[in-house]
C-alpha cells in the first residue's frame, strides 16, 4: 500500500527536504543528482542547488540516465536548464546495447561480454535469439537503465545520489526511508520529498518559478521514453485528477508491476 504524509504542510515537507540535503553534505563527499528533467527530479535538483549556493558550494553533478528514447523536448530542456545553472551532466548510457538495434531489436549474439553477464544476472532466457529495444521489459529496463546507471555511479565513485522518490508514487517505493544504502556498487540514496504528494511537486513547481517539461502542458503526467509514456488527458497534469486517479497510468503497467525486482537491480 502506498504511503502518503497528509498533514504536514508543503513548507514544513520543504524544511525536512533540507535538512536532509544539509545532513547529507555533512556525511558524503562525492554527490550526484539523479536527474531526468521530469517534475520529481527537478524539485530536487532546485532543492539541491538552493543549499549548496547557501554554503557557497558547486552544485553537484547531474546524471541523466540516456536510454536513447528521450523525447527531443526532454534533451533540450536538460541543455538548457544546465547551461543556465551551471552544472554538468554525465549521460549513463549503455552504448554497445543501443549501437546493436536494428528495426527495433538486438540480435542478443550481437552484445559484448558485459551486457551477456548482466543478462546472466537475471536469469534471462538465452533460447530467445532477440531482445526488443523496449523500456517495457524487465530486461529492458535493466540493460538501458539499471546497468548503465550502476556503471556511472561507479566509474565515479559517487558515495551519495539524491533521487525524486516519493512514497506516493508507488507501492514499491513506498517504504524507502530518507537516506538508504545500496550495493554493487555501494552507495547511499538520498530521498529529500519521499513526504512530497504529486500536488505537492506542482505547487512547489510553480511557486519557485521552475521550468516545466512541456509535455506535461499537453497531458502527460509521467514522462519517460517515447514508446511507453502516453498522455492520459488533454489537461495539463497539474488541472488533472491527482487525488482520484494514478499518476503511472501513463506508463507500461508491467513495468509497474515488477517495479520491486527491477530496484533490487539498483533502479530507481
Amino acid at each position: 500500500m502506498k504511503r502518503e504524509e497528509k498533514y504536514l504542510s508543503l513548507n514544513a515537507k520543504i524544511h525536512i527536504a533540507k535538512i536532509v540535503i544539509e545532513d547529507s553534505i555533512e556525511q558524503f563527499n562525492r554527490q550526484a543528482i539523479v536527474w531526468s528533467a521530469g517534475k520529481d527530479s527537478t524539485v530536487v535538483l532546485n532543492l539541491v542547488r538552493e543549499v549548496f549556493l547557501s554554503r557557497n558550494l558547486k552544485i553537484p553533478p547531474a546524471i541523466l540516465i540516456d536510454h536513447g528514447q528521450h523525447y527531443d523536448e526532454t534533451y533540450d530542456l536538460v541543455n538548457k536548464i544546465s547551461a543556465e545553472w551551471g552544472f554538468k551532466v554525465l549521460y549513463a548510457k549503455n552504448d554497445d546495447f543501443i549501437s546493436k538495434v536494428n528495426n527495433g531489436k538486438v540480435l542478443i549474439d550481437d552484445l559484448d561480454e558485459d551486457n551477456i553477464n548482466e543478462l546472466k544476472k537475471i536469469n534471462f532466457d538465452f533460447n530467445k535469439k532477440y531482445m526488443d529495444y523496449s523500456l517495457e521489459t524487465f530486461e529492458g529496463n535493466h540493460l538501458l537503465k539499471t546497468v548503465p546507471f550502476n556503471n556511472t555511479v561507479g566509474k565515479y565513485r559517487f558515495d551519495a545520489l539524491y533521487t525524486g522518490v516519493r512514497w506516493d508514487e508507488n507501492d514499491a517505493r513506498s517504504m524507502e526511508t530518507f537516506i538508504s544504502k545500496r550495493n554493487k556498487p555501494e552507495h547511499y540514496r538520498v530521498q529529500p520529498i519521499i513526504l512530497f504528494t504529486e500536488r505537492d511537486v506542482w505547487d512547489y513547481m510553480f511557486d519557485r518559478k521552475l521550468p516545466v517539461h512541456p509535455l506535461y502542458y499537453s497531458g502527460y503526467r509521467s514522462i519517460d521514453g517515447k514508446y511507453d509514456s502516453k498522455k492520459i488527458s488533454d489537461k495539463p497534469a497539474w488541472e488533472q485528477d491527482l487525488d482520484n486517479t494514478e499518476e503511472r497510468a501513463g506508463r507500461a503497467q508491467d513495468k509497474e508491476k515488477m517495479m520491486e525486482r527491477l530496484r533490487e537491480f539498483g533502479y530507481m
